[in-house]
């Protein structure tokens, strides 16, 4: 059973949670969500905005059987929430609508031994910068939607890292696209391959193999040359 915060506005549903979790029980299913959200955190330092048609909660979940698949596992689980609606994949955890525009970011950290996912998504957005799932704005109530997709995400976790590498690239929006991995000081351009054992990039170039673990990853060009 979900145990289900939900507050008018916090400074991020991450924070909320691990205050949350300071009292819960080791296996309780701790879900918080928010109508607001005013300093939301994406990857490394990126902000992730709370607009008026988005969606923010944090969720504690068990890791995958492979741990660092974990968060790509959640991302995909997004998707599939959303069957239908074309939502495609980027490496390592970011979510894109049809107009190629992002729509939903995920963050996975650890807390005092349990693993939390934070997760921001638009169901509707007017801002330039950012997508939507859906292309229309409608009125809809945070936290049933959040609790929703929370419901779905736990009843629906993969046991097979193999199953989950497969699925998580059938949805991916530039496999054999040109892309260039960015990863501290070190840049590699070349084109992507899909997901090593371990969760990590794949790419292709002149120089052969590469696996990239962490980073960021921008799309240059569609398929092969």
């Amino acid at each position: 059973m979900i145990r289900h915060i939900h507050v008018r506005e916090c400074d991020t549903t991450q924070d909320l949670i691990k205050e949350q979790l300071s009292l819960a029980k080791s296996d309780e299913q701790i879900l918080v969500s928010c109508d607001e959200q005013k300093a939301g955190r994406g990857r490394n330092t990126n902000q992730w905005l709370s607009l008026p048609g988005t969606l923010c909660f944090s969720m504690t979940i068990e890791p995958h059987v492979e741990m660092s698949y974990t968060a790509l596992e959640m991302s995909l689980l997004v998707t599939e929430f959303f069957e239908g609606s074309k939502l495609e994949l980027k490496w390592p955890n970011d979510i894109y609508n049809v107009q190629k525009k992002k729509c939903c970011g995920i963050l996975v950290q650890s807390f005092q031994g349990r693993m939390v996912a934070g997760i921001g998504l638009n169901l509707w957005s007017e801002h330039e910068d950012f997508g939507g799932v859906y292309g229309s704005n409608f009125l809809f109530d945070r936290k049933a939607w959040c609790h929703e997709i929370a419901s779905f995400i736990y009843s629906h976790r993969y046991a097979s890292t193999e199953m989950l590498r497969g699925s998580w690239e059938a949805r991916c929006s530039h496999m054999g696209s040109k892309v260039r991995l960015i990863e501290g000081d070190l840049i590699e351009e070349g084109f992507f391959q899909g997901l090593g054992p371990h969760g990590e990039a794949i790419i292709f170039n002149e120089s052969g193999e590469k696996h990239f673990y962490n980073g960021s990853l921008r799309v240059l060009s569609s398929g092969h040359p």
